[in-house]
């Protein structure tokens, strides 16, 4: 037994050699390697930088093949920067611009997804083939038939498919990933360093343009810094339209390509890890880290005018309350409100002036960082089974004013209306700092 095995070893080798076959021809990139070629192949794994070595045959769209299409820059799919992005003829879906909802996001951090595995790149067996992509586009004429209907959406569904880029499935006769790409693909997504997390505290798709909270920690001055001797001279200043060794590119200069729907994710994947068989390689831009990053989309913010203070969003959301005031507190609730805003339910656990119970609700829609909100407080309902919603009294009881600095501290003033300081009830005007009872997810 022992004899045939060694035998059969013997005769794999030598085969292998035959084949050309080293140690070294199997083994995978170097961990930084690794990650630098799967953020290349994320953004195009045709190109020579990306691995790749080409378009597979008969293809053009190159949208419908590439990582970056569905998932979006920031890997959060319809939760980030393409939220109003649509399928057409020359892209596929990424965000909730249209019926295709199927969620995309693959970020460890903001999309809370933790872990993406070579199954999820290679969707062996359950991907879609090349020509099913942009080929199976039907456009909606503008007076439908059923039959019109049916082929566009079918089209629509299977365009937005994700590939097989296994060497076994739909496209196994055709160029698909590489082992190098699939491995370097897994390891780029799960590195944390690159996760939208670490740039970015949130990201606000209520919001048109989508805006983006820059993480805590960053310096414009450091950002300015950053660019002048990394960024400068290949695309001046950022409200310039400079034709340096950028080709002219992006057409506008970089302070009007940042005001366009999506771009700062965009921006801090292709400033960090460079643009696949360009100029602009990953060595070109200063080996850029993450602090380097925020420190440079912070600079940019400011520069452009849209420099983003603290403000309120969901992330708000929680139990408030004064531990020198314990027994008394807000409960918070924040959500999407008209007009690409966001309304804000304030609800106030507190007494009048003769230690009754007193339960003050209200809401508003907030502006920046604070909020006023008109409040009512509620009488002549019942409890339990009797209670009937006609019964109950909204009586306009005045103003809760909240300031946040933070996603855990504010300041709130409130102030009884005229008749409720006349009522005797012991309504006064007030004012004291709040802190979060319940710390929250993401700070925003």
């Amino acid at each position: 037994m022992n004899i045939r095995l060694n035998t059969t070893l013997g005769s794999l080798c030598i085969t292998l050699l035959c084949l050309g076959w080293t140690p070294a021809a199997l083994a995978k990139p170097e961990p930084d390697a690794c990650i630098e070629l799967g953020a290349l192949a994320y953004d195009d794994w045709t190109s020579v930088d990306g691995g790749g070595s080409g378009m597979p045959a008969g293809e053009t769209k190159r949208d419908y093949l590439r990582c970056k299409s569905c998932h979006g820059w920031e890997r959060l799919g319809e939760f980030g920067g393409y939220v109003r992005r649509t399928r057409t003829a020359d892209r596929p879906n990424a965000g909730l611009g249209d019926m295709n909802t199927e969620s995309r996001f693959i970020a460890p951090g903001l999309g809370n997804f933790y872990h993406v595995s070579a199954w999820g790149v290679l969707h062996e067996g359950t991907g879609r083939s090349f020509e099913d992509g942009s080929g199976s586009w039907v456009p909606l004429e503008d007076n439908p038939a059923p039959e019109n209907v049916a082929a566009h959406s079918a089209g629509y569904t299977l365009g937005n498919m994700h590939p097989d880029f296994s060497t076994t499935g739909a496209n196994a006769d055709d160029t698909v990933l590489t082992q190098d790409q699939v491995d370097c693909l897994v390891d780029f997504i799960n590195f944390g360093d690159s996760d939208p997390k670490f740039y970015f505290h949130e990201v606000d798709q209520y919001q048109d343009p989508v805006v983006y909270y820059i993480n805590s920690g960053a310096s414009t001055t450091a950002g300015r810094t950053f660019y002048v001797e990394n960024c400068l001279s290949c695309h001046g200043e950022p409200g310039e339209d400079f034709n340096g060794g950028n080709n002219g590119k992006p057409e506008g200069g970089i302070a009007a390509y940042l005001k366009r729907d999506g771009k700062y994710s965009e921006f801090v994947h292709k400033a960090r890890w460079g643009i696949p068989d360009t100029v602009m390689t990953r060595a070109a831009i200063g080996t850029p880290t993450s602090q380097n990053m925020i420190d440079v989309m912070l600079y940019l913010q400011e520069f452009n005018g849209d420099f983003v203070e603290f403000a309120i969003t969901s992330g708000m959301s929680g139990t408030w309350y004064q531990p020198d005031r314990d027994g008394e507190g807000f409960v918070l609730d924040v959500a999407p409100g008209e007009d690409s805003g966001w309304l804000m339910v304030a609800s106030y656990y507190t007494y009048d002036g003769n230690g009754k119970q007193t339960w003050l609700i209200g809401s508003a829609a907030t502006e920046g960082n604070s909020v006023t909100v008109p409040v009512f407080i509620t009488e002549g309902g019942t409890f339990g089974t009797g209670f009937n919603p006609d019964d109950v009294l909204r009586v306009p009881w005045g103003t809760l004013e909240f300031i946040f600095t933070s996603c855990i501290s504010g300041h709130v003033q409130v102030t009884p209306n005229a008749d409720m300081m006349a009522a005797g009830l012991g309504f006064e005007v007030f004012d004291f700092n709040i802190i979060r009872l319940t710390l929250p997810d993401s700070c925003p």
